[in-house]
């Protein structure tokens, strides 16, 4: 087995992206990304790559042979090992790598590289909040309209993570109901559609009032949340979770065990999880516009590439999981109350059309009986 690497100290501080002149090798590297997020976090994982081997630039990581790249990434690759990295920390390390190199025309044995990765376990963080564990933190953040406002957004919409750095005003659109549509990573390839309940519409019009209020001018290009500090940026998806944990932290909220500083329920996810697991529990909505609405592939690959269903079509499967989606207890009776009056208002017109039927039946049957008398 080859030398385990040490980890030492970098001789500087940690470098990040912009403490780095844009070198060829780095702009060949981000020509290959199209997400802002995963952008970051290759970075991230290429830089922590070239600071454990005490590598100056990137430029100066591709000049090294390719079978001396080869033995640090495998060294590496152990190292994390020896660290106890998860399964899918190791793999998200290995994607990071191989795409730098590749895009830089150093080969390696990427077969073998990726054998070496760690036993999967069986995943933490795949649980969902309830709902109940939702009001909890909710009213921990009663006197914030931006936090209120932020997660009745992501538990209504299912929202991917990152969603925040691109979403503008401009990209929700009004629907029936009081709800809205969101338009996630526009004019993207990875660009999809979700929807807002009336509750999160609510909130977040509250949200716009109160930066109003402060004195922004908020027009159809501003970020839909950011920060009192910083509003002409967006908020970043660290702070989201950085904050949220703080904030779930102080609530009586149970996410389950701590191992490997995974929760079983995650942070943010759980919320995501949450809004797949009504949809999908749902048999009254069709489980391929559910993938659609979560941004996943659906079951037929095919489909992937030929089935657009239209915004309507699809607000119309999301409309059957409000209820569930619905947080406050006062919200949701309304709206059970609104259907049940639909439900009786369609019954009543029902019984009309039978009626106006019937009383129509009569005066045919009525005028064949004056025919028939006449004719005999």
């Amino acid at each position: 087995m080859k030398r385990l690497v040490p980890f030492r100290k970098p001789l500087v501080k940690s470098s990040s992206i912009r403490d780095i002149p844009m070198q060829r090798s780095i702009i060949l590297f981000y020509s290959a990304i199209k997400s802002e997020q995963t952008k970051k976090t290759y970075t991230f994982v290429l830089n922590k790559f070239r600071e454990h081997f005490i590598i100056k630039d990137y430029n100066s990581l591709i000049s090294i042979e390719s079978k001396k790249i080869q033995e640090m990434v495998e060294d590496y690759v152990l190292y994390l090992r020896s660290k106890n990295s998860s399964y899918g920390s190791v793999h998200n390390v290995i994607c990071s790598l191989k795409l730098f190199f590749s895009m830089n025309d150093i080969v390696c044995n990427w077969v073998k590289i990726n054998k070496m990765k760690p036993e999967r376990k069986k995943l933490r963080g795949d649980k969902p909040y309830t709902t109940e564990d939702l009001r909890i933190i909710l009213k921990q953040v009663s006197n914030s309209p931006l936090w209120n406002s932020l997660i009745h957004f992501i538990s209504s919409s299912g929202v991917r993570e990152g969603f925040s750095e691109e979403l503008r005003i401009k990209d929700l659109g009004d629907m029936p109901n009081g709800c809205k549509s969101v338009k996630v990573y526009a004019d993207s390839k990875d660009e999809y559609y979700t929807f807002i309940t009336q509750e999160a519409v609510i909130a977040l019009e509250e949200y716009f009032a109160y930066r109003r209020k402060k004195g922004e001018k908020l027009s159809p290009d501003s970020w839909v949340f950011t920060t009192a500090l910083n509003p002409e940026n967006p908020m970043s998806t660290n702070l989201i979770s950085g904050w949220l944990a703080k904030i779930v932290n102080k609530t009586s909220v149970n996410r389950g065990e701590c191992i490997n500083h995974r929760y079983d329920i995650p942070i943010v996810y759980g919320m995501r999880k949450r809004f797949d697991t009504i949809l999908k529990s749902n048999s009254k909505i069709n489980i391929n516009i559910a993938e659609k609405i979560m941004s996943h592939s659906v079951s037929i690959p095919l489909d992937n590439h030929y089935f657009k269903p239209t915004l309507e079509v699809m607000f119309d499967e999301y409309q059957k999981a409000i209820p569930d989606l619905v947080i406050d207890q006062t919200m949701k009776l309304k709206i059970e109350l609104e259907k049940k009056n639909k439900q009786l208002s369609s019954l009543e017109v029902k019984d009309r059309r039978i009626e106006d039927l019937e009383n129509a039946l009569s005066r045919v049957e009525l005028n064949m009986n004056q025919l028939n008398s006449k004719l005999s």
